[in-house]
């Protein structure tokens, strides 16, 4: 099991996974910084979310460096032995509704990864269940440094 210990979990409210995932990882790297302050700048209440671009000019504002791309489980992995938790963005939905959600990985081992995701920390998900929702998206990613 490859886990990152301590990155701060935030329970998301609704539709707020995308402040709650970044304040997760924002706050990893020490920034002291509430989902609803992140929320307050890039929550669109007409999209009922967050825009990927938002989150990702978001953290580049405060001071950090941040890059979305198309991933990997082997970028994944190499960020979390790196000790780097990164956010990733599933679609849960069925046929034709599509239900964006981001979250954060925390860990891997051979069966699957290790997420902060909604109200539940350090969930399992087996790999073809995430790379299903993941592909999805066509594996989106956010790489945050500081």
């Amino acid at each position: 099991m490859h886990l990152i210990e301590n990155v701060p979990f935030f329970p998301q409210e609704e539709y707020q996974c995308g402040p709650a995932s970044l304040a997760g990882v924002l706050n990893y790297y020490g920034l002291k910084i509430s989902p609803e302050e992140i929320a307050n700048e890039i929550y669109s209440k007409s999209a009922r979310g967050t825009l990927t671009i938002d989150m990702v000019l978001f953290a580049q504002k405060i001071g950090m460096s941040a890059k979305q791309y198309s991933g990997s489980l082997d970028d994944i992995r190499k960020n979390i032995d790196n000790k780097n938790p990164v956010i990733v963005m599933i679609d849960t939905g069925i046929f034709f509704v599509q239900q964006y959600h981001f979250m954060v990985i925390t860990g891997y081992n051979e069966e699957g990864i290790i997420v902060n995701s909604g109200k539940v920390q350090n969930k399992f998900m087996p790999e073809n269940n995430f790379l299903n929702m993941w592909e999805k998206t066509k594996y989106w990613m956010l790489e945050i440094r500081s």
